[in-house]
């Protein structure tokens, strides 16, 4: 599976896809966990701490690793990276377009996942139905969908890659039968656009024995995500085609923080609703509206956290967003504030922002708390 960087990968043709680019920056920037697995799982290397893995180079039968350590003596005051290291893995099969590229990626991840016994990615179709749509908090817009017999019932940001497109065609194909007219026209700002959502909270109903979940959509504005939502009706169907765990293990012991905004809040809404580590969470939560910090005052703390009477005075932090101000110097701010106060010592961390602010945030979180990359997931929930 694996290689040393010889000749023979220095004189390899590199790949030429659309997109490669992107593709490259995407991993580099917010699936080096991923990275880190290949190295472990497929090289005999050992990975320091302080070294970051990256991508350097895509060949249609493999990918070029390397690994980057941060140079922190006093000759290099600005710690300047160096090359530690480079390892070339071997995809299962050649690629030679995007659609190949993306799939033998996702194979590579499915068998270092499963080497590790971790759950994964899965690449197949789902439908959902909608039974209804209402408001769960002034800009937290809740499908109550029917969802199929094998969603899973207790993991916390399960999340579906969901073809807006084709749910709202059969949405206005269902609508367009039940008033007897003619809707064919399935040009609309939805074609071709894709969107991760996490069930906010799924369960097996008493009366239908089917299972019924939550898909909560952030509104703001003028967006694809919030007006598809909306423009849903009972019946419709939704159509999934990739299906994503999140990284939540490590905080099943020690003193947990977990970092939120809207589009985050239903993984954390459904952690906090079935938290089993003995040592209650730290919650920083940052929303435009200050109202939208109902959403999680709402929910019903499990059977643990309901013994903390204070916990959601006390544990649960809400930043109300200040646009000329970073999100990550309001969260570093408001943490430091709280451990000053407490000093508490923060063990795990997860968190999900936007692009841009968890590659300011990651870095500087790791260095503030101290916290090896097994007790940190950072994930990226969107972007601008």
């Amino acid at each position: 599976m694996a290689q040393p960087v010889a000749q023979d990968v220095i004189n390899k043709t590199p790949l030429i896809v659309a997109d490669k680019d992107l593709f490259v920056d995407h991993i580099n920037d917010e699936h080096q966990d991923e990275l880190v697995m290949f190295i472990n799982i497929f090289t005999k290397a050992s990975i320091r701490e302080d070294s970051v893995p990256s991508i350097v180079e895509l060949y249609p039968d493999g990918m070029l690793l390397a690994l980057t350590g941060i140079n922190n003596d006093q000759d290099n005051p600005e710690n300047t990276a160096y090359p530690i290291e480079q390892h070339f893995i071997n995809f299962m099969s050649p690629v030679d377009d995007t659609t190949s590229l993306n799939e033998q990626y996702i194979a590579l991840l499915q068998r270092a996942a499963t080497k590790l016994g971790k759950r994964t990615i899965k690449l197949r179709e789902q439908l959902f139905t909608v039974i209804d749509g209402y408001y769960a908090s002034p800009n937290m817009y809740r499908l109550l969908v029917t969802a199929p017999d094998n969603t899973p019932l207790h993991q916390a940001g399960y999340a579906y890659l969901l073809d807006l497109n084709a749910s709202f065609v059969a949405s206005k194909l269902a609508s367009a039968q039940q008033n007897d007219a003619d809707d064919s026209d399935s040009t609309n700002e939805f074609q071709g656009v894709y969107r991760y959502y996490s069930l906010r909270k799924a369960w097996r109903d008493s009366d239908s024995a089917s299972v019924h979940a939550w898909i909560d959509v952030y509104i703001h504005g003028d967006t694809p995500g919030g007006n598809w939502a909306r423009s849903l009706g009972t019946g419709a169907q939704i159509k999934s085609v990739r299906e994503y765990p999140e990284k939540l293990d490590h905080l099943t012991d020690g003193q947990c923080l977990l970092i939120c905004d809207e589009t985050s809040l239903p993984t954390v809404a459904n952690l906090l609703e079935n938290w089993q580590n003995p040592l209650s969470p730290l919650v920083i939560a940052i929303t435009n509206d200050p109202k939208d910090i109902s959403y999680l005052h709402n929910i019903t703390l499990s059977k643990r956290l309901s013994h903390d009477k204070d916990f959601k005075q006390e544990n649960l932090l809400h930043i109300i967003n200040v646009p000329k101000t970073s999100i990550t110097d309001q969260i570093l701010t408001t943490l430091n504030t709280r451990l000053a106060v407490t000093s508490t010592k923060i063990d795990k961390v997860w968190g999900a922002l936007e692009a841009a602010d968890i590659k300011s945030l990651r870095p500087q979180l790791k260095s503030v708390l101290g916290l090896s990359r097994q007790d940190m997931t950072i994930q990226v929930y969107w972007r601008v």
